[in-house]
């Protein structure tokens, strides 16, 4: 090819270049921050304790909402080239029980630029550890190699971006935990005082028609192809949402009017089941309502998100399905009175008698997801043995587990203190179990079971919580969402 050719052809390809879509190397900016339903100390403790797993230590900073870690020199074997990382964490305080964390990496290279003193097998030699000195002189080899451990430098010309990856993890750290179930069965209960509540406060079921058309709710796509006589539907929830109770509720009513004789288990003490009958054999008045919330249950100082309003509205549905001839039977069938693999042992007893006893039954249990593993054992007890383990040798027995988009519930937790506190609670999902907002409800089984006995996953939608039953406030507010400035996310010169 002739030289005259070979310059038109750079010319064209410059030409392509200069009008070609133009690429930028900055990550996209997400335009709101996650907040944490958690004290900025928290959420700052916890991010320092992810950050010690990963091996880092830290600075002094002298302010409780900034975190600096030592500079990290992981280095390169053979190039003599050496890139050093840190990083920057800062808290805001968005309220007393809510926070943001971002986590800023920060990283400095430097170059070599002895290859005309030094060869290559040196600097291998060097960076393996093997060497600390030059044979032919008394210098330290980070001198000869061009850093001489002054980071004035680095300091000045160090880029942060938000490691969103870290974040993540920090997140379902925080978020994707089981609620505490607090069980007190030994505690002396406080008098019950005569609720003053205003009218808006009762559900209002008894005064609608319950025949009326969907009654049942969306439908529960793929359920049908699951539902048979005879079985055990198990369902794992995060305790102290809307969704999970009102799409249960649907699942008993496509079943039930399927003709299936449906028994729905909710986790409440056994102790309730015959105030529960009487509601249930009620028109659902207030006054009735007032009987029903009167129970010790729903009177406990710590609401774990079992006794929430979603759950009452969803035994008033109940109520209602069964006044228009639907046969729904509810049962309660926890236990205030054991706690550990013993509780579990006797909930799963509840199921095994009754499977015995009625063996068509259609059985919807809805529990909190660790009663519902099918294998022993969890994170933080190795001989924890949970109900579902015991209750998959007595029939057909699927478990489903929540599938949901990033939201937030009720439940309770430890402080760093070890003090239980209930509130609202941040709800993001792990990745098996993410999925979108917007899609209605649906099951989808899984090939084969996960390493915890799921089978499939149950979506019921974006989480939001559900306040305690007794609360006069009958929603949560919104979540919060606080704007992201944009000089947030690339800082120029830090540290």
């Amino acid at each position: 090819m002739s030289v005259r050719w070979l310059a038109l052809c750079f010319v064209v390809l410059g030409v392509g270049c200069a009008h070609g879509p133009k690429q930028s190397s900055e990550p996209e900016r997400p335009r709101f921050e996650h907040v944490f339903q958690k004290p900025l100390a928290e959420a700052m403790a916890a991010t320092k304790e992810l950050l010690t797993a990963r091996g880092h230590t830290f600075e002094e900073t002298g302010d409780g909402s900034q975190l600096l870690t030592t500079w990290k020199h992981p280095g390169r074997y053979g190039t003599g080239d050496h890139t050093y990382s840190r990083y920057l964490v800062t808290g805001i305080a968005v309220a007393p029980r809510q926070s943001v964390v971002r986590i800023f990496r920060m990283s400095f290279s430097t170059v070599s630029n002895d290859a005309h003193e030094q060869n290559y097998w040196f600097k291998v030699l060097a960076e393996r550890g093997e060497l600390t000195h030059d044979p032919r002189s008394d210098l330290p080899l980070d001198a000869l190699m061009g850093d001489s451990g002054d980071l004035t430098e680095m300091r000045m010309a160090a880029k942060g971006l938000r490691d969103e990856e870290l974040e993540k993890e920090l997140t379902l750290r925080l978020e994707s935990a089981p609620s505490i179930e607090v069980v007190s069965g030994n505690v002396a209960p406080d008098p019950v005082a005569t609720p003053v509540r205003d009218a808006e406060f009762y559900l209002t079921r008894w005064k609608e028609d319950a025949t009326q058309t969907g009654r049942c709710g969306d439908t529960v796509r793929g359920l049908t192809g699951v539902l048979r006589p005879g079985l055990t539907l198990l369902i794992g929830e995060q305790l102290g949402s809307r969704e999970a109770p009102a799409v249960v509720g649907n699942v008993a009513c496509q079943s039930a009017e399927l003709g299936l004789p449906v028994v729905l288990g909710l986790s409440l003490p056994r102790a309730e089941q015959e105030r529960l009958n009487r509601y249930l054999a009620s028109p659902g008045a207030p006054a009735d309502q007032d009987a029903l919330l009167e129970g010790r249950f729903w009177q406990r100082p710590y609401q774990d998100g079992r006794s929430s309003r979603a759950i009452f509205d969803l035994i008033d549905r109940v109520r209602a399905l069964r006044a228009v001839g639907l046969r729904i039977t509810l049962v309660a069938y926890d236990t205030e009175l054991a706690q550990g693999s013993w509780r579990d042992a006797e909930l799963a007893k509840v199921w095994t008698q009754r499977r015995a006893a009625h063996p068509d039954e259609l059985h919807i249990v809805l529990a909190g997801n660790t009663h519902t593993r099918t294998v022993t054992g969890t994170p933080w007890d190795r001989d924890f043995t949970p109900m579902a383990h015991l209750m998959a040798k007595s029939g057909r027995l699927v478990v489903l587990e929540l599938s949901y988009a990033q939201g937030a519930r009720w439940g309770c937790d430890l402080n760093r203190a070890g003090k239980l506190q209930c509130g609202y609670i941040g709800a993001t999902p792990t990745e098996r179990v993410a999925a979108p907002a917007g899609m209605t409800p649906h099951i989808r089984l899984f090939d084969a079971p996960t390493d915890e006995g799921f089978h499939g996953l149950l979506y019921v939608g974006e989480l939001t919580p559900s306040l305690p039953a007794t609360s006069k406030a009958k929603t949560a507010p919104p979540p919060s969402g606080i704007k992201v400035p944009a000089t947030m996310h690339r800082h120029p010169s830090m540290f």
